[in-house]
């Protein structure tokens, strides 16, 4: 296979996975419901409801539940509406600390060690499996 038709077949593969993962501005017009330009409380927390029904309903572990982002943290200047540009800055940092988190986590963090030993399959995420192994070690200790 030639170089040109590598390269081809690369820019396939990033087209096809650019255009499967939606965008902040998709993510954003999908919550708000009822296309007012901005997220109220209530179409915020509904969309973050959806989405793990969803996670549960194809029996997928539900990550960052509990550190999911709380609407008066999004919306910046509290005046109880969130604006796209509120949305997409504050999904930009979180995108960073995450990514800073997962590095800090690689170079000897305990708690990023102790999560590796019980996410048996790698995935990133401790299924009801691998956390009721989890629980039962505790109650040993």
């Amino acid at each position: 296979m030639n170089n040109l038709t590598k390269s081809f077949i690369v820019i396939g593969l990033l087209t096809s996975v650019a255009f499967a993962m939606p965008t902040a501005q998709q993510k954003f017009d999908k919550a708000d419901v009822d296309k007012s330009g901005f997220l109220t409380s209530q179409e915020f927390y509904d969309d973050q409801a959806v989405k793990m029904e969803k996670k549960i309903a194809e029996g997928k572990a539900l990550k960052g539940v509990a550190t999911a982002p709380k609407f008066d943290k999004v919306d910046a200047n509290s005046d109880e509406k969130v604006t796209f540009k509120e949305f997409d800055t504050f999904h930009t940092i979180r995108q960073k600390e995450m990514i800073k988190i997962k590095k800090q986590g690689r170079a000897g963090n305990k708690g990023f060690q102790m999560f590796q030993k019980y996410d048996e399959n790698q995935n990133g995420s401790i299924d009801k499996d691998e956390f009721r192994k989890l629980y039962q070690n505790m109650q040993k200790n």
